[in-house]
């Protein structure tokens, strides 16, 4: 992966925000049966390196900046994530969003107070992929059991959806939709790739693209991600 596949600049839907895709040590739950996406890890020293290179693109140029790891944000280097910090505020960036699961939202809570004395947003995002529970702990192993809505919209701005695997359909999509842009900032609908042994369903995916896409499009808070380099990074 080049270092352009680790940076970029996203307009979509005015947001202007830079990106970066950076190396941690990989998700510590690695169950989810759709995402492979841990395996971008390295050691701590090796890791450094490749995201120092990455972090030095960083302009501030939109005074906000989206850092992406392929685990959660806790999982990074602490050199890493003190470059970070360092970077936001020298550049003064205004805005940062974050990834993490469920079990980090006690050092969200943290991270967030932390860069609110600084006078810095921090938006933490987490990958929920459905409301349908029995879709998320049975098909998806998300591992969060029963989730508290309310508990999680407190701590997290934004969220992340999963659309296309065998098992759904665009009732509990359009149900999906419907209650995660009106309880979190920013909503990513993730039109599923196949990465793993969990089969996508070509034919529920053509549907959304050919009936779907274009009225759901419209929604504001509503990034759709057809394909997962559609941010610039992956």
């Amino acid at each position: 992966m080049s270092d352009l596949e680790r940076y970029s600049f996203n307009k979509e839907k005015n947001r202007n925000e830079e990106i970066v895709l950076l190396k941690g040590n990989g998700c510590f739950w690695k169950k989810c049966s759709f995402c492979d996406y841990y395996l971008d890890r390295a050691n701590s020293k090796e890791a450094i390196e490749i995201n120092q290179t990455v972090l030095s693109k960083i302009t501030g140029r939109s005074s906000r900046l989206t850092v992406i790891n392929s685990g959660s944000f806790f999982e990074l280097p602490k050199e890493t994530i003190e470059s970070i910090k360092e970077i936001v505020i020298n550049k003064e960036i205004t805005d940062l969003s974050i990834e993490a699961h469920l079990k980090y939202i006690d050092k969200v809570i943290e991270l967030k107070d932390e860069y609110r004395k600084l006078g810095i947003s921090v938006h933490p995002r987490i990958g929920i992929e459905t409301f349908d529970e029995s879709i998320r702990e049975d098909l998806f192993k998300k591992g969060f059991g029963k989730l508290d809505l309310d508990k999680v919209k407190q701590v997290f701005d934004e969220c992340c959806l999963l659309y296309g695997v065998k098992g759904q359909n665009k009732e509990t999509l359009l149900e999906d939709i419907k209650i995660a842009t009106s309880n979190f900032k920013d909503v990513y609908l993730n039109i599923y790739e196949q990465r793993t042994g969990l089969p996508s369903d070509p034919e529920l995916i053509k549907e959304f693209i050919g009936e779907l896409y274009p009225e759901l499009n419209k929604i504001q808070n509503l990034h759709i991600l057809i394909n997962n380099t559609d941010l610039g990074v992956g």
